[in-house]
């Protein structure tokens, strides 16, 4: 198994565990396709360490309301838009935190920075100098949400 591979694992069963701890919905692995779309909500945080790059996950509204309601004890319709900011920096922030312990004995050891959210429709992100990209869609329930690691 090649590193970005692994990584892709990592970030993977990071964001599984994030979620079943934070929200009590289990996601499966539905696909590791790499995908050049996003969702309407977009959580990125910058990699920055011996081996900068991006970490994204993306989810719909309904997906990121139905989690941020099991993690505040609300009703998916009383969220606000605010907290489904908060919840997806958080997803980002706990996902990449794990992720780090895991990759601390490797080149891909990164510092965490400040997660943020990009919303909309049609979105287009273009970085240049890919080499790498390690991507899933998971889904659990009515909650579907993909993530995306770029070196």
């Amino acid at each position: 198994m090649d590193i970005i591979n692994k990584i892709g694992d990592i970030y993977i069963d990071a964001i599984m565990e994030v979620v079943a701890t934070v929200s009590g919905v289990h996601l499966e692995v539905e696909s590791r396709e790499p995908d050049n779309s996003f969702d309407d909500i977009i959580g990125v945080m910058y990699l920055h360490g011996n081996k900068n790059g991006m970490f994204f996950v993306t989810a719909n509204e309904p997906s990121v309301r139905i989690l941020c309601s099991h993690m505040i004890g609300a009703a998916p319709a009383d969220v606000t838009l605010d907290e489904i900011d908060d919840t997806m920096c958080e997803l980002v922030n706990m996902t990449a935190g794990s992720a780090k312990l895991r990759l601390s004995d490797t080149d891909f050891m990164f510092s965490l920075l400040q997660p943020f959210v990009i919303k909309g429709n049609d979105i287009s992100i273009v970085t240049k100098s890919i080499t790498q990209v390690e991507a899933a869609t998971l889904t659990g329930g009515d909650v579907s949400i993909r993530l995306k690691v770029v070196y």
